[in-house]
C-alpha cells in the first residue's frame, strides 16, 4: 500500500498540506519545537484556562511526541510522507486521530465543537474563511458537532485514501 500511495499525485498533494500545517517554523522540517508552536497557538487563540493548557502540554509530552518518534524527531517533507505512507497500513492513523481529537478539542468534553475547530484551524494557518465548509464535511452524521470516530475516521481516510472526493481531505482545512 504504501509505495502505491507515494505515486499517487493527489495523496501526495495531501501530505504536503499536512507537512505545511505541521511545520509551523516554516524551515522545511517538522519537529518538537514546531509542535510546541502548535500547542502555543491553540492555547492563545483559544484563550485555554490554567487546566486546559496543563492538559494539553500533557497530551503533546505523553501522546502526540511518542507518535512521532520522541522528543528529539525531525522529519523533512519527504521523510514526513515516507513515515506517513509506511504506517498507513496499521494502527498508527487512528492512534495520531485520537490524540489529535483531544488537542483539538480543548475543553475535554469529548466532541470538536464549531468554535473548537476554528481555533485549530487558525493554529496551522489555514484559510479560516472556509472552517465552516471544513467542519461541516467531517461532521458527517450532521449532528453540529465533530465526534472523535468521525476525527478518527477522517484522520485514518486522510492517510489511507487517494479518494479525491472524501471528506477526509479537509481534515488540514481546504486544499
Amino acid at each position: 500500500m504504501a509505495s502505491e500511495l507515494i505515486k499517487n499525485e493527489f495523496w501526495v498533494k495531501k501530505m504536503a498540506v499536512r507537512f505545511n500545517a505541521m511545520n509551523a517554523k516554516k524551515d522545511g522540517v517538522a519537529s518538537k519545537g514546531d509542535l510546541e508552536i502548535l500547542i502555543g497557538r491553540i492555547i492563545n487563540i483559544g484563550k485555554l484556562n490554567d487546566a486546559q493548557t496543563e492538559r494539553i502540554w500533557k497530551l503533546l509530552a505523553d501522546e502526540l511526541l511518542p507518535l512521532f518518534g520522541g522528543a528529539t524527531f525531525k522529519l523533512t517533507s519527504a521523510e514526513f510522507n515516507g513515515t506517513a505512507a509506511k504506517s498507513s497500513d496499521g494502527n498508527y492513523p487512528a492512534l495520531l486521530g485520537d490524540k489529535f481529537f483531544d488537542v483539538i478539542d480543548t475543553d475535554g468534553d469529548g466532541i470538536i465543537t464549531y468554535n473548537e475547530w476554528v481555533v485549530y484551524i487558525e493554529s496551522i494557518a489555514a484559510d479560516v474563511k472556509r472552517a465552516r465548509e471544513c467542519f461541516d464535511s467531517l461532521d458527517t452524521n450532521k449532528d453540529g458537532v465533530i465526534s472523535r470516530s468521525e476525527f478518527v475516521d477522517a484522520t485514518v481516510n486522510f492517510i489511507r485514501s487517494t479518494d479525491e472526493n472524501h471528506p477526509s481531505r479537509f481534515l488540514y482545512g481546504p486544499m
